[in-house]
């Protein structure tokens, strides 16, 4: 917006210029200059919307990089606690993880949860990023393959576990596209080792050892799943450098 009003006090400059000049010079100096004067205001203004033009397609190129990366970690979150693996940032863990998820491995209700979460993420990007998503097609199809993760706790018994790894997997194609990123499928042998996606261990790398402690105290008092979660996530937003937690893997 800045530009185009420097374009138009440039435009108005320019004018005033054309009227002095025409009553200082009479009628065959403004015959002389319109010429000159309509080049030099068509040039400006199409200098001005080409420059406008080309950082605009930057700041949404910034943006849908932003998201991507975000998108990304989150996802690696949510497969860090259904599958395990190390805590830091691995693409090809991610991915080497996710392949390993057989049909009938369980789903814990706080992998749900975050399943959900991406789901809904996802389809809140759509319905308010619409023109940046515009402009980056597989940003958006990224979108839409985690979107119908929001529904996840619902359809559940209807799906399988691979309907989360198709969604996920598909997702990760295209935003590790877009951030300049290579997979490398079935070249990370040592997720095997490093993975554990028993329900038991879901819950702990969920909530952290201070959660479990709390879950288990809970349960020996007859509260309600609802209070020991809120307790473990109160008990974890303390101690951000604790072992394992809810904010998820060290970045």
């Amino acid at each position: 917006m800045n530009r185009w009003i420097l374009a138009g006090i440039l435009a108005v400059v320019a004018l005033i210029t054309t009227g002095v000049s025409v009553a200082i010079q009479g009628r065959s100096a403004l015959i002389e200059l319109l010429p000159n004067l309509a080049a030099e205001i068509l040039g400006l203004s199409l200098t001005v919307a080409l420059v406008d033009w080309l950082i605009e397609r930057a700041k949404l190129a910034d943006e849908a990089q932003r998201m991507a990366w975000a998108m990304l970690h989150d996802i690696d979150h949510a497969v860090w606690v259904w599958q395990g693996g190390r805590r830091e940032f691995h693409l090809d863990e991610m991915y080497a993880l996710l392949d390993m998820v057989q049909e009938s491995e369980p789903v814990a209700e706080s992998t749900q949860e975050l399943l959900a979460n991406l789901g809904v993420r996802a389809s809140d990007n759509l319905r308010l990023q619409s023109k940046l998503l515009r402009r980056h097609r597989k940003l958006k199809q990224a979108m839409i393959s985690l979107s119908g993760l929001a529904q996840i706790r619902e359809i559940k018994r209807l799906v399988d576990a691979r309907y989360a790894v198709d969604s996920l997997q598909l997702s990760i194609r295209q935003l590790s596209e877009l951030t300049e990123q290579e997979i490398h499928p079935g070249q990370f042998g040592a997720a095997k080792g490093l993975r554990d996606a028993t329900l038991e261990a879901q819950t702990r790398r969920y909530l952290g050892e201070r959660g479990l402690i709390m879950a288990a105290r809970a349960a020996s008092e007859n509260k309600t799943p609802s209070s020991v979660a809120v307790g473990a996530m109160a008990s974890d937003s303390g101690a951000p450098g604790s072992e394992f937690g809810s904010a998820g893997r060290i970045r």
